[in-house]
């Protein structure tokens, strides 16, 4: 039975009246820990502290790549990693990779050691932030204090985590409500508002989530989640002008925040305005160099012509990421077609028949690489070796090889004179994709345009977009005067012309949901209308109107 003192204390704490430097209720030989750094003294010193205070269960590693094959085995409550790994990445790289592939559990409490130089640097500068920072050296005393406050927020918060690693955001979002009606503790109100907010994200939930944002700002106007959270809700919302200004007043305060000049990125792009936004991924690059942001320069440069900077920042991409966690075959890719486009077909040949030899010719890279190829020796002469190649390609493509596979195996088409195949491929290449169309249409334009075929782009890119909106309008009429039959073959008739086209999906679960709501539950309509949503949530990941049917199917299923 718990002490009425011990009562006190935890309410003392949850109500932020006392602060912690040796937390009685943690018991460090429940917790598991992960030491990053590539200083074997500096490990062997972290790893003496942590069992000082009763941690045994402790595995330390000296790079990036160590730490990851450790968490493909398990997760930790506690990662504590050196900013500086090595010459080639750094803990903040780490830290990002591990956020952006979803492999880091919401519970674990990422640390991030670093030099007072390298701390003033990047903390202000980065979105992925870490649970904390410590400044080396840290004496054994203030690191206690930093974990047991850490370890009390996350206990805290453990409801709406655990639902959070479920992806129940739903759950999140109501743990978030109770949490934060229980203390008067700023800082965890604010770690409440945060894990909302991600959710209202996920779940697509635009109208609510800006007034999350802005109830974290009447608490806290200065904290930089909350700022480009505010902006980035007004972007969801379409609200541009209001966007950037948001980006903007992040930038007059803080000119090295990195998320700011993305956001402002994508608002120039979406504005049409290229090369401006152009000008702000280099910025980008420049203020914190990565391998994403050099990918993302490089394309850019490439899509505006700029082929020595597109060549610069992949081969950037490349030498940043050999080696590393970070290695992608794709930016071989991307340095070949760069390469063809700017007439150097050997260096095309020698970039994917040398320096991407360590890759497997198969999926996505093998369609890509054998299509590129097809261009180059096109480019030098080699007709034969050419089609050979262009065959190839054709042989390895499948309905769910992707946009930019099929981009390349059209301008190879176009350029060996197959027109048919061109057309073809390209308007695949527009239909498939999804939540990226307008950065393959952009690829699609430019090939059509660098072939000849510049009187077809508008043709492509609609890619039957009218004929299927046409017959999608159809069907509802024949929906709303209940005329099911009619209203399935109008969207029977959609899907033939593009499997795989939003709208007609979208119209297409509607469709089978009203129908089994009122006709009753029938085994063909049901199984159809799970393929439906299955292929809509892997097109449009948390898509609100998805999320939405898939609520009234577990209405109507009971489940």
């Amino acid at each position: 039975m718990q002490t009425k003192s011990a009562a006190s204390s935890i309410t003392n704490i949850l109500s932020g009246n006392k602060k912690v430097v040796e937390n009685e209720f943690v018991d460090y030989a429940k917790l598991s820990a992960l030491v990053i750094d590539d200083i074997g003294a500096m490990r062997h010193a972290i790893r003496s502290q942590l069992q000082w205070m009763g941690m045994n269960l402790i595995k330390c590693v000296a790079s990036a790549e160590e730490a990851l094959h450790q968490l493909q085995v398990s997760q930790f409550d506690i990662i504590l990693c050196d900013y500086n790994l090595n010459k080639t990445s750094s803990g903040q790289h780490f830290l990002e990779y591990l956020r952006a592939e979803n492999l880091l559990s919401s519970k674990t409490l990422f640390i991030m050691m670093t030099a007072e130089a390298e701390y003033a640097y990047v903390a202000n500068a980065v979105e992925y932030s870490p649970d904390d920072y410590i400044l080396k050296p840290c004496p054994e005393v203030k690191l206690r204090a930093r974990l047991e406050r850490l370890l009390d927020r996350r206990n805290f918060l453990r409801p709406a985590l655990n639902a959070l690693d479920e992806k129940n955001y739903e759950i999140v979002i109501s743990e978030c409500d109770r949490l934060i009606k229980l203390v008067s503790n700023e800082r965890w109100i604010l770690a409440a508002l945060r894990l909302k907010a991600e959710a209202q994200l996920k779940l697509g939930d635009t109208g609510n989530l800006l007034k999350t944002y802005h109830l974290a700002q009447s608490i806290s106007n200065s904290t930089p989640w909350v700022k480009i959270g505010i902006a980035r809700a007004y972007l969801f919302i379409e609200n541009l002008e209001a966007a950037e200004q948001a980006a903007q007043e992040i930038l007059e305060s803080n000119p090295n925040y990195v998320a700011a000049y993305e956001l402002m990125s994508d608002i120039k792009r979406i504005q049409q305005d290229e090369e401006s936004a152009y000008q702000l991924t280099v910025k980008t690059s420049e203020i914190l160099p990565s391998t994403k942001r050099f990918r993302t320069a490089s394309e850019s440069a490439f899509l505006l012509g700029k082929f020595d900077e597109a060549k610069k920042y992949s081969e950037s991409a490349i030498k940043l990421s050999n080696g590393s966690l970070t290695e992608r075959p794709d930016d071989y890719l991307s340095l070949a077609l760069i390469q063809n486009d700017m007439g150097d077909s050997k260096g095309a040949i020698t970039t994917l028949e040398k320096n991407a030899r360590k890759y497997e010719e198969k999926g996505a890279f093998g369609i890509s690489k054998n299509a590129l190829l097809a261009q180059a020796y096109f480019d030098d002469g080699d007709e034969k070796t050419a089609q050979k190649l262009l065959d190839r390609a054709q042989r390895l493509i499948t309905e769910k090889s992707g946009s930019d596979a099929m981009t390349m195996i059209g301008k190879a088409a176009f350029k060996l004179g197959d027109e048919i195949l061109g057309l073809k491929m390209m308007t695949n290449a527009v239909q498939s994709s999804g939540n990226e169309r307008q950065r393959i249409s952009r690829h699609v334009t430019k090939s059509m345009i660098d072939t000849g075929q510049k009187d077809k782009v508008a043709d492509v890119l609609d890619a039957g977009q009218r004929r299927i909106l046409a017959l999608i309008e159809e069907a509802q009429k024949a929906m709303r005067a209940a005329q099911f039959d009619d209203a399935f073959q109008k969207i029977f008739d959609a899907l033939a012309i593009h499997s795989e086209n939003i709208e007609a999906l979208l119209a297409a679960a509607q469709l089978h949901l009203l129908w089994l709501k009122q006709k009753g539950m029938d085994k063909d309509v049901e199984e159809r209308a799970k393929g439906y949503l299955a292929t809509l949530d892997r097109l449009v990941p948390q898509n609100e109107k998805v999320m939405g049917f898939y609520r009234f199917y577990s209405q109507l299923t009971g489940a």
